[in-house]
């Protein structure tokens, strides 16, 4: 997410807010390689979302290094960013367990 309007078609400075969605194959990648790279560039904050724990792990920049803030479900959270605010609901992002069982459940012909 970025709080600007871009000069042109491509971004000339880190977003404010990175949501990633890790998978077994790049959630390595995403914790160790990428998130220095986050850091250094400035992105406010990286955000790691888990859909096979269903957990998010929002991180934010401060003094240059990334600190927990916090680890959200299903809750909303509000981003305060330098020059916009952003509410997220996680609750929303989460397949209905009820209904992915159903799924599974299907009658054997």
């Amino acid at each position: 997410m970025i709080c600007c309007h871009p000069d042109g078609d491509f971004l000339t400075q880190a977003p404010s807010l990175i949501l990633e969605i890790l998978s077994p194959s790049t959630a390595k990648k995403g914790r160790v390689t990428k998130s220095p790279i986050h850091e250094r560039e400035g992105v406010h904050y990286y955000c790691l979302v888990d859909p096979d724990n269903q957990v998010a792990k929002i991180h934010r920049l401060k003094d240059g290094r990334y600190i927990k803030q916090a680890d959200v479900s299903n809750e909303r959270h509000q981003f305060n960013l330098e020059k916009c605010r952003f509410d997220f609901d996680f609750s929303k992002i989460w397949p209905d367990q009820k209904q992915s069982l159903a799924v599974c459940r299907l009658p054997v012909v």
